[in-house]
């Protein structure tokens, strides 16, 4: 395979030899590219270099184009030092009147091309490059289009060439390469390659652009398509199924500035008539070839000339009803009609404008005895328009054609004349925020439509005048109020109502009451009496119960809400809530003293906390003093229990087992913890002695300890955690006998 490596290759000429390419160092800065095609006879290769600075250098110093069979080494020279026609050369094989021929001789040998000293731009600046490299490239383009449209020019270009040896089947590669590497290293050339080319007959591909249509102007279309392959093109037309016209007398070559989008192609046309046209589109190829024509493209040519517009002349307000103005309003409009009328005239529409009312758009508007939008017809000058509930605004007569086409008379101020107030607003409503800050919103009425702005109003009683909260008007039906948080006033009371842009004061919303908000916490509440009882006297009446009783006074405050007794066991426990009093049930009572009998669990070492805690409108609550109790209650209780117990003869031990009643069982899980503690007395001692413990949940004990003969008295005990203790159960007698 050729690579850009050094290499030596024997030419056809067997004397002599051909330098593929010396070795150079750095970055490739030029390519040539190259392409083929095969026809089976012959094969044909064209190639376009980088650049016009590559062109020069290769037309100065000539190519090599190279083939080598695929798979092998043998390398055959199709050309060497190929270089383009001398400019004799070039004369004496075409006549003047070929001008492609004269285009490409021009781009090679040409004079009058600028030089250096003749730009514009100071020469040497940036400004004088680029009008030299402009010029340059254009002469460029032109050479390689020529050479695209003549395969002899490309050839006599040395551009392009045909291999007529190649065999039919065979595959080749072909190698385009300077015949002379510019060793300077100013151009690094990577030649051109084609890998291997299978020589059979050239099978015509389609052609198949997207091509599309848009009617710019009365039967003139503009054509645009996508082609990033081929650079010139023919357009042909015909009415449907007509015969095909070439448009263009040249190869047609888009000059559109597409904004950065690849390949864009667009064509202008204009037709004689509107109608079904047919367009499609012929490509050149690199070898001077026409592609296939493109599928056919149908285009319609429509009527989009617009009529011409009428002259308003004179508007004239009309209110039928005296009693009441605003109940039914009309306007007379009068125009002029054009000298001549078009035939395809189909009538006239008369629209109307208010930024508000329309939302910024022009609306057709009703005829006082047809629908909005009904046709005027072409010949009337004068017509009546239903415009109650529109206010003053802007008023246009569009002229229609049969195909749609729209002309617009001047725009004409039509005074509508409001006389009607809003209605007042709905729902007003009020969030109020511990901040101080108030946001009111209401919504209107659907039906009010030209509404400038609100009027909003407060007052510290229902029955006070009302103040105007707003300097100016409110344009939106939103408001945040600011209210100060020191005021001793529970209430403010809020209204608005609606004004339209004629100054018409519509009603007042019914008033708002709003409960203020404010930092001043609750009056607290205070103990009055108090009394604890854990046995009742035998006189004691039906309504005296044990526990605490307290008797609380709270606060009357006006913005008061409720109040909350709450409770805990120790300095560490937590609070309980155990009561709650609503202040507004308090105030209808007129009683302002609440009593509280509590009768919590029995505790022998902790006391219990109680306190009431007072909430009003305020972020903040106000706590009593804490007033506490130790409820330790009766230290010895009645707990009944039947202990039951033998001497196990064949294991040598006393069982022991008791039980309690099941509602004692149950009021035990509430009372506390606590345990069994079993106590004995032997026959040689005088007093019971405690034994052991068992948790609450056992009711069995097993004593190993006694002797043969030995007999001894038992009893069983509740004792709780927090010292106190039940009554004794019943005493057994066990004797210990010999086995």
């Amino acid at each position: 395979m050729l690579l850009t490596g050094t290499m030596t290759a024997m030419a056809q000429d067997a004397d002599s030899t051909v330098n593929v390419s010396p070795t150079q160092q750095g970055l490739l800065t030029s390519r040539i590219h190259l392409l083929t095609r095969t026809y089976g006879d012959h094969v044909a290769l064209r190639w376009v270099p980088e650049d016009y600075v590559s062109w020069r250098y290769l037309c100065q110093t000539g190519v090599n184009v190279l083939r080598v069979k695929t798979g092998t080494l043998d390398i055959d020279t199709l050309h060497y030092a190929m270089k383009p026609l001398t400019k004799e050369a070039f004369e004496a094989r075409y006549q003047p009147s070929d001008s492609l021929a004269m285009i490409a001789m021009g781009t090679l040998y040409g004079e009058g091309r600028m030089g250096p000293n003749q730009t514009k731009d100071i020469p040497g600046s940036v400004g004088s490059g680029m009008e030299l490299n402009n010029e340059q490239d254009l002469s460029f383009g032109y050479a390689m289009l020529v050479a695209e449209w003549r395969p002899d020019l490309a050839e006599a270009m040395a551009v392009g060439c045909i291999d007529r040896t190649a065999r039919r089947g065979e595959q080749y590669d072909y190698y385009i390469q300077p015949t002379v590497w510019d060793t300077g290293g100013k151009i690094i050339f990577e030649p051109g390659v084609a890998g291997h080319v299978v020589n059979e007959p050239y099978k015509p591909q389609p052609y198949n652009p997207d091509l599309r249509d848009s009617l710019t102007a009365p039967r003139r279309f503009v054509l645009s398509w996508i082609d990033n392959e081929h650079s010139s093109f023919e357009i042909e037309r015909r009415e449907q199924a007509g015969t095909w016209q070439r448009l263009n007398e040249k190869p047609y070559l888009s000059m559109v500035d597409n904004g950065g989008l690849p390949g864009l192609c667009l064509y202008a046309d204009s037709v004689t008539h509107d109608g079904t046209w047919q367009y499609r589109i012929l490509a050149h190829d690199a070898f001077g070839t026409m592609t296939e024509p493109s599928p056919v493209h149908t285009a319609y040519a429509y009527d989009i000339e617009p009529p011409k517009a009428p002259q308003l002349k004179r508007i004239v307000i009309e209110r039928p009803d005296d009693t009441n103005p605003s109940a039914r309003v009309r306007a007379h409009v009068i125009w002029q009609n054009n000298d001549s009328l078009e035939n395809d005239l189909a009538g006239y529409v008369i629209h109307y404008y208010n930024e508000r009312l329309t939302q910024g758009q022009w609306r057709p508007i009703s005829l006082a005895t047809s629908s909005a939008g009904s046709l005027i017809p072409p010949t009337d000058t004068v017509a009546t328009i239903d415009v109650t509930g529109l206010r003053t605004g802007m008023l246009s007569i569009w002229a229609y054609d049969q195909a749609g086409n729209t002309a617009r008379s001047l725009s004409q101020l039509i005074r509508i004349t409001d006389y009607q107030a809003p209605s007042a607003p709905d729902s007003l409503r009020a969030e109020v925020l511990p901040t101080g800050h108030v946001i009111l919103s209401w919504q209107p009425r659907r039906e009010d439509t030209d509404i400038a702005y609100y009027d909003l109003a407060f007052a510290n009683d229902s029955t006070h005048e009302f103040l105007q909260v707003n300097q100016g008007g409110i344009p939106d039906a939103l408001y945040i109020d600011s209210l100060a948080l020191d005021v001793n006033q529970k209430y403010i009371y809020y209204k608005v109502r609606a004004v339209d842009y004629e100054s018409n004061y519509g009603e007042w919303s019914p008033i708002l009451q709003v409960l203020r908000p404010h930092n001043t916490p609750p009056t607290a509440a205070h103990l009055d009496e108090s009394w604890h009882r854990t046995v009742l006297p035998s006189n004691a009446s039906s309504g005296e119960r044990l526990g605490m009783h307290m008797r609380w006074v709270v606060g009357t405050d006006a913005d008061m809400t409720y109040h909350i007794l709450w409770r805990r066991l120790g300095t560490e426990g937590d609070w309980q809530p155990i009561a709650r009093w609503d202040a507004d049930s308090l105030r209808q009572t007129g009683s302002f003293a609440v009593v509280v009998d509590d009768n919590p669990p029995y505790h022998q070492t902790e006391r219990y906390y109680y306190m009431v805690e007072s909430f009003n409108s305020s972020p903040y609550t106000s706590r009593s003093m804490a007033v506490s109790w130790l409820h330790t209650g009766p230290r010895v209780l009645n707990i009944p229990i039947n202990l039951v117990g033998d001497w196990i003869q064949h294991e040598g031990l006393v069982r022991l087992v008791w039980e309690m009643p099941s509602s004692q069982v149950d009021w035990l899980a509430t009372a506390g913890d606590y345990y069994i503690c079993i106590h004995r007395k032997t026959d040689s001692e005088q007093r019971f002695r405690y034994v052991t413990n068992v948790a609450a949940d056992v009711v069995d004990f097993t004593d190993r300890s006694l002797k043969p003969g030995q007999k001894a008295e038992y009893y069983v005990i509740v004792r709780f955690a927090d010292g106190r203790v039940g009554q004794p159960s019943n005493t057994i007698m066990v004797e210990a006998k010999n086995k």
